[in-house]
């Protein structure tokens, strides 16, 4: 097994200060797990930066929280990442994601109404590192503005990152009622 240790019992000074925010913040919106900032604990510093990007896109970020689910499961579907899937198929349904939506992405399939069908074609570019075509870009600013479009396409990169420490280090999927408030 590739799992990285729990340090959270050992961790001292600004290392266990940088793990209590992280449970507070997170605790404060319902979500009484720490996932993979378990494994990122073991470098505090950086778990307290991811954590607080993390914060931004769950909480803070300008996108709509069904277009932040959607791009999320579109992720987690992609890349075979069944933690990022369970941890947020309920919130996505709770964002008002479509049932029909959420349904086709668990299907892997590509028909999705507006503006999801635009969403998708943006995490398309984004997932093959691709420039995103003049019309498209002109339709997402549109839709989001430049500071959505920024955001669905730096949140892939963000979920593409976590997905790879759930990944690498076997973090295992915490209890139902644990992943409430995701």
């Amino acid at each position: 097994m590739a799992a990285l240790p729990d340090p959270t019992a050992t961790l001292t000074g600004e290392g266990r200060a940088i793990y209590e925010d992280i449970l507070a913040r997170r605790a404060a919106k319902g979500v009484h797990h720490l996932g993979p900032y378990i494994p990122l604990l073991n470098h505090p510093e950086l778990a307290k930066l991811i954590e607080q990007l993390g914060w931004y896109y769950k909480y803070e970020s300008r996108l709509p929280r069904d277009v932040y689910q959607f791009v999320v499961l579109i992720l987690a579907k992609r890349a075979k990442v069944e933690f990022v899937w369970e941890d947020h198929v309920a919130a996505a349904r709770a964002a008002g994601l479509p049932e029909a939506v959420t349904q086709t992405v668990a299907d892997n399939g590509r028909a999705f109404p507006a503006p999801f069908d635009l969403v998708d074609q943006i995490t398309d570019c984004a997932f093959a590192f691709k420039s995103i075509p003049q019309a498209l870009q002109d339709r997402a600013v549109a839709a989001f503005g430049i500071d959505g479009l920024l955001e669905i396409v730096t949140l892939c990169g963000f979920y593409s990152m976590m997905a790879m420490v759930n990944g690498c280090f076997d973090v295992a999927l915490p209890s139902p009622e644990a992943r409430r408030g995701t």
